[in-house]
């Protein structure tokens, strides 16, 4: 099955990250090693298929190699870097991201497990050909774009069927509304996500969960690894860098434009979080600038 995979993700392999024109799935793929980079895992499955990339998240090291899977619960905060590609072995990663919509459908229908077991914040393990096979599918409608409109819901809904079906099943209820707790911070850290040019206060943001202060900290560093605000600034550095990639601006105005009151401390958490200055960083994403 990943033979198969692999062979229809080497049709559309493309290093601009950008979602494939199935609007859930991206096709991830680099033709050498890269240096770690921090990035945001948001709630969605990933596939390794080829290659071998590392993944850090809250200080815990994972090394996938071809035939591995992952499934996040809320955005993560993590660190990736690729360690083996070449130009006739490119590494190539799907990523598929996951509709607490379909996922709730599909619990209506399904029976309550037996035992409930604390949510992971993020479930790392080896895929199987039940949870290929309608993976391997949808991938293969971009071979038919015209199909994607009509058949792309309907394996989406049964690979999440299977994902549900499998050990994951536990986690991906959590996702599906199954449990408080992570809903809350789900919705609160939608909403850093959603707002992070913007002042946050914690008082509110905790109170607009039915939560209190203290425990709202105390479980969305549980769960994300970052306290709120540091969490927030990890979204804003991540989307200063998108900026600077995409030339729209210049590093004075990205820095205002992300939420900071100040370039001098923009440029120093830049520096802390990617280990360069933005003004350098500039040349590295934009040789010509």
């Amino acid at each position: 099955m990943l033979t198969r995979l692999i062979e229809t993700a080497g049709r559309h392999l493309s290093s601009s990250g950008k979602p494939s024109i199935v609007p859930s799935l991206t096709i991830r793929s680099a033709r050498e090693p890269g240096a770690y980079a921090p990035g945001l895992f948001e709630a969605s499955f990933y596939l390794l298929l080829q290659g071998e990339k590392r993944l850090t998240f809250a200080g815990l090291d994972y090394i996938f190699r071809p035939g591995m899977c992952a499934a996040a619960l809320v955005g993560l905060p993590f660190s990736h870097e690729v360690v083996e590609a070449s130009a006739d072995e490119p590494y190539i990663g799907l990523v598929l991201r996951l509709d607490a919509g379909v996922i709730a459908s599909l619990l209506i229908d399904m029976p309550d497990p037996p035992t409930t077991s604390p949510a992971k914040t993020i479930t790392v393990m080896q895929s199987d050909e039940r949870t290929l096979d309608p993976l391997a599918r949808l991938l293969s409608l971009l071979d038919t774009p015209s199909d994607i409109a009509v058949l792309a819901p309907q394996f989406e809904r049964e690979f999440c069927y299977r994902l549900l079906q499998g050990p994951m099943g536990t986690q991906l209820r959590q996702i599906g509304g199954h449990g408080a707790r992570l809903g809350q911070i789900r919705k609160a850290a939608e909403w850093i996500a959603d707002h992070a040019d913007q002042p946050m206060r914690i008082d509110r943001l905790a109170e607009s969960v039915s939560m209190s202060v203290t425990s709202f900290h105390r479980h969305f560093k549980a769960i994300t690894g970052h306290a709120p605000l540091a969490y927030q600034r990890y979204i804003r550095l991540l989307d200063a860098r998108r900026l600077l990639a995409s030339g729209s601006s210049n590093v004075t105005s990205i820095a205002f434009a992300t939420g900071y009151a100040s370039a001098s401390q923009f440029s120093r958490e830049y520096k802390k979080c990617f280990g360069v200055a933005p003004s350098n960083d500039l040349t590295l994403l934009r040789p010509s600038a």
